[in-house]
């Protein structure tokens, strides 16, 4: 599906309204695929703004991993991890395992190949192409095993 930057926010609005209704046994992980500035984390801002995120969302890419309280009923907390930076790690330095404990959490990870627990097999992936400077691709598919 084409998004021009002007319809992101209502995108946003309806992936957070398709995102479960009630708490599952772990966190709720969604994959952003894409390039270098094809919209992962103006996505993730939008995102938090529908969740009530009153904090500035900003790219973890140095920090690899920002945590967010939000207002949504089922999901208290969305979890932002830019795994790009993880390539090659052999180890979850990040506390991934620890953050897919909690049912009431959202994660929203940029390049989860990276990963090195590697992502979730059948979790939501949404991949990002720039069509032009101000449109945006996006696929929804599940992750392969």
């Amino acid at each position: 599906m084409d998004i021009s930057r002007d319809a992101l926010p209502e995108y946003a609005r309806a992936f957070v309204e398709k995102l479960p209704q009630e708490a599952g046994c772990n966190a709720y992980v969604v994959g952003l695929k894409g390039e270098l500035g094809a919209g992962k984390t103006t996505f993730v801002q939008e995102v938090a703004r529908c969740l009530g995120v009153s904090a500035s969302v900003t790219s973890p890419t140095f920090v690899i991993a920002q945590t967010y309280p939000t207002t949504h009923p089922v999901f208290s907390r969305l979890v932002h991890i830019d795994a790009y930076r993880l390539e090659g790690e052999e180890k979850d330095t990040i506390g991934f395992a620890e953050f897919r404990k909690d049912p009431h959490t959202l994660i929203l990870i940029e390049w989860p190949v990276h990963l090195p627990t590697g992502f979730p097999a059948g979790a939501p992936l949404l991949e990002f192409e720039t069509v032009d400077e101000n449109t945006r691709r996006i696929t929804e598919h599940a992750a392969h095993a």
